[in-house]
């Protein structure tokens, strides 16, 4: 009876989010709660989609290790991604183990990078949406978890994708409004330029040139200016 009411309170809470920035608050508890160091909401990718910037919905992973992440390749013949598009049920991981057969000089990469951030160990929870797109649910640390935390965090995650993307298709109907000069700093950035190559082009200062690349990234929900770049293109924001 006791777990019955914790899912019932767990289901109310999941339900009551109405921001993405609700969910990453609620997931960046849950994560300390259990000892862990962090987690990842994302979608799996398809084959136009190569790096962990583009896939992940929320997250509290540090943003050079995302840039880091990708700037190696390292979605790329990743085992866990494998693993989640083979199965829906969810599974413990050891870095070290599960990139034992991974070759390239990635495994070593792959081990360093999560050891590093404290995320050697941990736990994948496959799931979907209504429309029968695929995502997943990481918690990663240094421990892995038993077979009631197990059930209990594959509900966590089941309830809280679907509602990310009920809050994700509520936003796109919810045009975002950039200013002309936000807009310029990021198609300038699309097409290579860099921060004080922006400012000589359109007459600003550097430091103006970041506060107006700053907005978009955080209107865009993103955290690194690839990041940004990216979702704008895909929204079709800018052009190049």
């Amino acid at each position: 009876m006791k777990l019955e009411a914790e899912f019932n309170r767990i289901e109310e809470v999941a339900a009551a989010f109405n921001t993405h920035y609700e969910v990453f608050k609620y997931m960046k508890g849950l994560t300390q709660d259990l000892g862990m160091n962090a987690f990842l909401f994302m979608t799996l990718p398809t084959v136009d989609i190569v790096e962990i910037g583009e896939a992940k919905i929320i997250t509290n992973w540090p943003a050079e290790m995302v840039d880091y992440y990708d700037a190696h390749n390292l979605m790329i013949d990743s085992p866990v991604i494998r693993r989640m598009l083979r199965s829906t049920s969810p599974f413990n991981y050891d870095v070290e183990a599960i990139n034992t057969n991974r070759g390239g000089g990635k495994k070593s990469t792959v081990i360093e990078l999560f050891n590093r951030y404290g995320m050697e160990k941990g736990a994948y929870f496959p799931v979907h949406d209504a429309a029968g797109g695929r995502g997943a649910m990481s918690i990663s640390g240094s421990r892995n978890f038993s077979m009631i935390e197990m059930a209990k965090l594959l509900f966590i995650a089941t309830l809280i994708y679907d509602r990310l993307s009920q809050l994700t298709l509520n936003e796109k109907h919810k045009p975002i409004e950039f200013t002309p000069s936000e807009l310029d700093c990021l198609r300038l950035t699309a097409g290579g330029r860099k921060g004080n190559e922006i400012a000589k082009l359109l007459d600003l200062t550097e430091n103006v040139v970041n506060n107006h690349i700053g907005n978009a990234i955080r209107k865009l929900g993103c955290t690194t200016r690839t990041q940004a770049v990216v979702s704008a293109l895909r929204l079709n924001i800018i052009r190049v």
